[in-house]
């Protein structure tokens, strides 16, 4: 008796390795949380602990609430641990953030959903997120002009920001009032991908009949919505704006945790310029950006450098670090549930006679 190679088991094999690596290339960082977080005050980093823990099943409230729209199954407690799983695979196969999409593709199979659907109800997500952060942002920057802190790159990223907002709002937009010609629009970018990967000997990425596909799952999404009533669908902009509550109360409380009490406008600014470079950034998760922003905005909101840059590395610590190593662990306990519920095959090997 022997088990069943199979491609999940390659891929979770390649993940391992990758976190192992990608764990080792930034120990000096881990090691320098863990020396920062000994010298907190240890009850109020409890407090942050407990407010993380809080904004990872949210997330999974905002997922369900979404699914729930749109007639899908909504399993709060998995679709928080695929959130875990997206933030880990986001970080440790960068892929312009398509990699944090596989988990609730491959939960979505799992399940027998529909695949588009399932990437309808991802888009969906991004524009409630990035709208309601959006608000918090434009608070964050007003408070920097008004104290005349505001840079130009931070501009820069804003407007960026707003641009992909836009565009995935539009989307939506076109999808809702015109699916007519969101169905032309994709059949032309089908089109375009095809002829540019033959012309370099690459695979198509979209075929006419998945273009097709993602056409109507869009208009029906749209068509979902629409009859969802203003309560359902105002619900997930009510958890994403909680969502972002918790996570403004966890910077307040790890600067609490190292003797800084921030004003409002220095906590909203230093928040929004960090998760503003967390989105907008070369690296996975603004690993080495975010930290130099962190610090850069803090101290030139009058905090001392080295509480900024001690605040800097607890912060990034729980918001960075703790949701990429439990992400790993959530995938792998999804795994075992997987294994569970669906027993691998095994062969038996021929025996001769």
């Amino acid at each position: 008796m022997k088990r069943k190679l199979t491609l999940r088991h390659i891929l979770y094999t390649v993940l391992a390795i990758l976190f192992a690596r990608f764990v080792y290339l930034n120990r000096g960082q881990l090691v320098d949380i863990v020396a920062v977080l000994r010298s907190g005050v240890w009850y109020l980093l409890l407090v942050v602990v407990f407010l993380f823990g809080l904004a990872v099943q949210n997330q999974g409230r905002l997922y369900s609430s979404i699914y729930a729209m749109l007639r899908l199954p909504p399993e709060r407690k998995k679709l928080s641990a695929i959130f875990l799983v997206s933030r880990f695979m986001s970080v440790a196969a960068p892929s312009g953030g398509l990699s944090g999409a596989v988990p609730f593709i491959q939960d979505a199979r799992r399940r027998n959903l529909g695949v588009g659907t399932v990437l309808v109800a991802n888009l969906v997500y991004l524009v409630v997120w990035y709208s309601t952060f959006a608000l918090i942002l434009l608070i964050g920057m007003l408070h920097l002009f008004l104290v005349h802190d505001l840079q130009w790159f931070e501009v820069a990223e804003a407007f960026i920001l707003i641009g992909f907002t836009t565009l995935l709002v539009a989307v939506l937009a076109l999808a809702w009032l015109a699916p007519n010609w969101l169905s032309a629009i994709l059949h032309r970018f089908t089109h375009l991908t095809a002829r540019i990967a033959t012309r370099f000997n690459r695979p198509v990425p979209l075929t006419i009949a998945q273009t097709e596909a993602l056409a109507n799952e869009l208009t029906h999404t749209i068509y979902l919505i629409r009859h969802a009533g203003w309560g359902p669908a105002l619900r997930p902009f009510g958890f994403a704006l909680i969502n972002e509550l918790l996570n403004l109360l966890i910077l307040f409380f790890v600067a609490l945790a190292f003797g800084v009490q921030m004003n409002l406008g220095v906590l909203v600014g230093t928040y929004s310029i960090g998760i503003l470079f967390f989105l907008i950034s070369p690296t996975p998760g603004g690993l080495g950006f975010v930290e130099g922003i962190l610090i850069l905005v803090m101290t030139s909101l009058g905090i001392a450098d080295e509480s900024a840059a001690t605040i800097t590395l607890a912060y990034r610590g729980f918001t960075f670090w703790l949701p990429f190593i439990l992400g790993f662990f959530a995938l792998r306990r999804l795994e075992q549930q997987r294994k569970a519920e669906t027993p691998i095959l095994e062969e038996v090997e021929p025996q001769s006679s």
